[in-house]
This record gives C-alpha cells, sequence and structure tokens, in this order.
C-alpha cells in the first residue's frame, strides 16, 4: 500500500479510516495518535481530519450505497485504501460544502501515489458521477423493508433498527436515529467554585456569540457556533468550566451529595461527575474515585488540578475489591456510572454503533448488577446510591435495576424530582427514572436512578 503524507490532513483521515475498519478500534484514540504523528501545523487541518473521519464512519452504510450506484467493481473486493478513499470524498460531496472540484482533485492525488493509471481513472469517473447528483443523492428506496431502508438510510447495524422499530415504532425511530447522526453541540459545566453562570456566561459571549445557558442543568452552557479548540480558551486554562454534556450533569444532580459527606464514585472516567460533585459539595468532604485505567485517573487528577478540587482521592483497580478496605456502611452516597454498550451517546461516538454486538445486551448487564450489587453493603444505612449509563437499552437500565432491587430489598427507588432542578423534572418517568433522549430533548441519552438504603431497624 503506497505510504501516505503526514503533512495532509485528508491523507491522515484515510489513514486513520483504514486502520479503524480493519480493527475497529476505538476511533477517539486513533485519531488523536494519528493527529500526533501527523504533525498537521494548522488547527484547521486537524479539525478537518476529525470531522472527515468522524462523518464517513458516522454515514458509513450511506456512502457505500452510494458508491455502489456508481462503481462496477464491488466494494469488498476494493483494496482498502481506495475503497476508504471513495468513502473520504463520497462524504465531502455529499455532506460537507468543499467543492466538488477541490474533492475530486484531492483524491485523485492521493490515489496516484504508486497506483496504475487504471485505478486513478477507475476512481475519478466515481467521484465525478457521484459529484453530478450532488444536489439530488439517491435513496434506497422506501419500498424496501422498514429495517433495511433504516439501516441503509441512516447507517445503522440492522440489529439496532430493528429493535428500537419495535420498542419505539417507525417515525420516532427514524427521528432517533436522525438524531444520532446529528454533530451534538459543545457543552461545558460552569466551575461554580470559581465563578458564576452568569458570571461565565457573559465573559464567553464577547468570544463566542452564540453561547447560551442551558435548559435543564443550572450549572450548563452551550457553546452554539464555537468551531475552536476547548482548551485554547482562557477560561478553559483558569478552570472556569469543564466539558460535560447537559445530561451528564443531571446525573451528578440526581446524586446531590452535601458538604462534609463521604461520596463513592466506583466508574470515575476523566473526572466531568467527580469534580461536578466536588462543586456540588462546595469542596469539603471527601471523593473517592476509581478507574480501571491509568490513563483516565492522570486526567481526573489533571482537571481537578485545573479546576481548583482538591477532596478527590484517586485509585486504578477494581472499585469492589477497593473499597472492601473501607468496611460496610462507610460511604454516604454512592454513585456508579456504569460501563454500557453507549447506545445513547452515537451522535459523539459514531463509531459505537459499529463496535456493538446484540450478544453484548447479555453480557455487559451482569457487570452492571454485579458492580451494584458489590457496592450495596459499602452505602450506610439512610445513604443513597445512583445508578446510571448513557444507554437506551431496556436491559441495562430498568431490568438491572430491578434484579437488583430483587436482591436487595433494604433499597428502594426514591422520587427524584425534589433534587431536580424544576426544567428537568419533566425528564423523570412515572417509575422514578430519569431518561433523556437526543431525538426528544437534544441531549445525550442517559437513563439514572436515585436509590435510598433504608435505615437499620
Amino acid at each position: 500500500m503506497p505510504k501516505l503524507p503526514r503533512r495532509n490532513p485528508r491523507a491522515m483521515a484515510l489513514k486513520t479510516l483504514i486502520r479503524w475498519e480493519k480493527g475497529k478500534p476505538l476511533l477517539d484514540e486513533i485519531l488523536s495518535e494519528v493527529l500526533v504523528k501527523s504533525v498537521l501545523p494548522d488547527p484547521r487541518d486537524r479539525a478537518l481530519c476529525g470531522e472527515l473521519v468522524n462523518g464517513v464512519v458516522r454515514h458509513l452504510y450511506y456512502l457505500d450505497y452510494v458508491i455502489s450506484r456508481f462503481s462496477d467493481e464491488p466494494l469488498d473486493r476494493m483494496d482498502p485504501q481506495v475503497r476508504n478513499l471513495l468513502r473520504l470524498s463520497a462524504y465531502q460531496l455529499l455532506f460537507t460544502r468543499v467543492p466538488a472540484r477541490a474533492a475530486v482533485a484531492e483524491a485523485v492525488k492521493l490515489v496516484k501515489r504508486g497506483r496504475g493509471k487504471w485505478v486513478v481513472s477507475f476512481v475519478n469517473a466515481v467521484l465525478r458521477k457521484i459529484a453530478e447528483v450532488r444536489e439530488t443523492p439517491p435513496e434506497p428506496p422506501r419500498e424496501m423493508n422498514p429495517v433495511s431502508y433504516l439501516s441503509v438510510r441512516y447507517s445503522y447495524p440492522e440489529w439496532m433498527v430493528e429493535r428500537w422499530l419495535f420498542r419505539f415504532g417507525e417515525e420516532e425511530t427514524e427521528r432517533l436515529l436522525s438524531a444520532g447522526n446529528e454533530k451534538p453541540p459543545l457543552v461545558v459545566r460552569v466551575n461554580t467554585l470559581r465563578v458564576t453562570r452568569n458570571q461565565l456566561l457573559n465573559y464567553l459571549k464577547a468570544e463566542i456569540p452564540g453561547a447560551e445557558a442551558c435548559r435543564y442543568s443550572p450549572d450548563g452552557i452551550i457553546l452554539r457556533g464555537f468551531r475552536g479548540r476547548i482548551t485554547e480558551l482562557r477560561a478553559f486554562a483558569v478552570g472556569w468550566l469543564q466539558v460535560q454534556d447537559e445530561a451528564s450533569q443531571l446525573v451528578s444532580l440526581l446524586l446531590s451529595p452535601r458538604p462534609g459527606e463521604r461520596v463513592l464514585d466506583a466508574c470515575a472516567g476523566v473526572g466531568g461527575k467527580t469534580t461536578h460533585l466536588a462543586q456540588l459539595m462546595q469542596n469539603t468532604g471527601r471523593i473517592y474515585a476509581y478507574d480501571l485505567y491509568p490513563w483516565r485517573i492522570d486526567r481526573l487528577r489533571e482537571n481537578a488540578e485545573r479546576l481548583g478540587v482538591t477532596i478527590v482521592e484517586s485509585f486504578v483497580g477494581e472499585v469492589v475489591q477497593g473499597v472492601k478496605a473501607y468496611g460496610s456502611g462507610f460511604f454516604d452516597r454512592i454513585l456508579i456510572d456504569a460501563p454500557c454498550t453507549g447506545t445513547g451517546v452515537i451522535r459523539r461516538h459514531p463509531d459505537i454503533k459499529w463496535a456493538r454486538k446484540p450478544e453484548d445486551l447479555a453480557k455487559v448487564p451482569e457487570r452492571q448488577l454485579a458492580l451494584l450489587c458489590g457496592l450495596a453493603e459499602a452505602l450506610k444505612p439512610g445513604g443513597v446510591m445512583v445508578y446510571a449509563t448513557c444507554s437506551l437499552e431496556p436491559e441495562e437500565n430498568e431490568e438491572v435495576v430491578e434484579k437488583f432491587l430483587s436482591r436487595h430489598p433494604e433499597f428502594e427507588v426514591e422520587d427524584p424530582r425534589r433534587v431536580l432542578p424544576e426544567a428537568a423534572r419533566e425528564l423523570v418517568d412515572e417509575n422514578g427514572f430519569l431518561r433523556t433522549y437526543p431525538h426528544r430533548h437534544g441531549l445525550d441519552g442517559f437513563f439514572g436512578v436515585r436509590l435510598r438504603k433504608s435505615r437499620a431497624r
């Protein structure tokens, strides 16, 4: 396979797509690695590379459908570089404002490196045909069965479409699929240890006129129209804000920790919710944050230092075993933001839909239930435990909660509306579960439940 240039954003996007297609590793991780190694000097080139990669992965099935309409060569028989170059270029033609001439010319330039004339002519011909129908691109016929049509049109695996059709019906499923393909807004959480939301909003508006307060979270700001890198904002550097989706912020509010308490964040990740809990606690008390991955704990510590959070003790390791050293009833509150299939955050991580398999919905809930049951003893009587996922699937949400309650009758679901902001109370269903959806609320898809442990008699 010809070597690709390291300073060309389209070449770097192509390199990333080839690597992703081969083994389906986490897209964010390989994209970060490629961007570092590519030494792209211009931030706009780095942004273009990320946009192209995510766009192709987001619209994969549909791009393949369009390419197949204009290619006599089946996609699965093409060289990986040629196949992904066609996808990359078709995405530019169908989903961006890149001039058609530029998209085709850049593709030909890349394919010329070490390729024969036939391949160059083939790529050029296919892309020119797609460019001709740019304004009215072909769509799969709706006469296809609903599963096949929606799968191709919105680029989702058929098994996922089928289960959502069963639960939501055709009209709502189409809205959900469409919302999952939209680029989500950048949302930040105000660090109220240092600044109020109004103060930060007024400050940001000078640089980002479209910045506006979130509807549901009192600590959230949507940075509409922002195209730069968040780390380059002065407000980020001085610890006035943290990137965190509005739905994720509501999970911390669901736990509603108080100053001075002992709180366990069982699956802390890079610390978005951990540091939010700390500001809700006014930076007094103690938070014990666990995660299995050292790089995440490193990021958590960096974020805590930048935000001025001093009450977090962080640990790399398995949390159920780790907290046994503290004895039973040690924690006032426990947050379990459980590892899940992530079907609620596909709009942020489009590779999720290709990484998941139906069997995950049997395996993942077992681990989630084990976390809940394994940590129940560590919560003091009268304490609160919040179980949350960024999944839309009942197997990971209400079914896990039902199984937990059947094994631990000392817990009960508590109505969370009294601890949530008034605007967010509409997100709580009749069972006391917090649910958010991309197509209904414009938020990441989250599930959350507040569980109260009965006091010792």
